[in-house]
């Protein structure tokens, strides 16, 4: 089964499913530092052994690209976030965070409309980390419930 298969399988499954969460799923790949392909374009040659980086997209359940929201990542144990806008406007709603000193580091994404997803990653030198981050919408409520 081709990888976009399989998510496509995800993301109808999480759409589907009752009391389904928004969700996030890393892939790191064995080889962090080739020289050819997409992660060469992610993290450039300079950068190679200093830094890591994050790069990530976000689709809905129902297969649709992006929302209107933010994407933040914060280091561990930091009180500080660097916030990313994203919207459907966006080339395939994709986010990046270039030149991550190695740690572990807090990735989160809302949405307006939808159930925000956070989970923690860990970033090493020379390594890309990819988020594919399926958001799913707040279930419906009723027009009597009261919003604490």
């Amino acid at each position: 089964m081709s990888r976009a298969a399989l998510f496509g399988a995800l993301a109808l499954a999480a759409g589907c499913a009752a009391g389904a969460k928004s969700a996030m799923v890393l892939e790191r790949h064995a080889r962090p530092l080739g020289t050819s392909g997409p992660d060469a374009v992610a993290l450039p040659v300079i950068d190679r052994y200093r830094y890591g980086v994050v790069v990530g997209s976000v689709v809905t359940a129902e297969g649709e690209r992006g929302c209107n929201g933010e994407v933040w990542l914060e280091p561990e144990g930091a009180p500080v976030r660097d916030v990313r806008a994203i919207a459907g406007a966006r080339l395939q709603n994709m986010f990046r965070f270039p030149q991550l000193l190695p740690g572990r580091y807090q990735l989160g994404v809302r949405c307006l409309g939808f159930q925000p997803v956070r989970k923690s990653v860990d970033v090493r030198i020379g390594q890309v980390l990819r988020a594919v981050v399926t958001m799913v919408r707040h279930p419906e409520r009723s027009e009597g419930s009261v919003r604490s």
